[in-house]
């Protein structure tokens, strides 16, 4: 029964860490289609972002809800450009899941 307990757990988390890896891929492809940041140090700011996000959840007081620098596109972008971007970061965006 432990083995079924161990492996349910490791698929949570693998797609806990696919999900996380999806946003990144996302969120770093508006910047990136943007024009506001190349590809790595889009998925960078995107990956604190997130780190700091969680951080912020465990944090009673709030003070670090409020210092979270949330990237976001300076321009509106088209949805398939965003896409074909974060098709392309995917495999960034997965490595970088892995760190969080």
């Amino acid at each position: 029964m432990s083995y079924g307990s161990n492996e349910a757990v490791e698929q949570e988390e693998e797609e806990s860490r696919e999900q996380d890896a999806k946003r990144i891929a996302v969120d770093a492809a508006e910047l990136v289609a943007a024009g506001d940041m190349s590809r790595s140090d889009a998925v960078a700011k995107v990956v604190e972002s997130l780190r700091m996000a969680r951080e912020a959840e465990g944090d009673e007081t709030g003070v670090l809800a409020v210092e979270i620098d949330s990237p976001s596109p300076s321009k509106v972008v088209k949805s398939q450009q965003v896409a074909a971007i974060a098709a392309d970061l995917m495999e960034a965006a997965r490595a970088a899941a892995d760190t969080l």
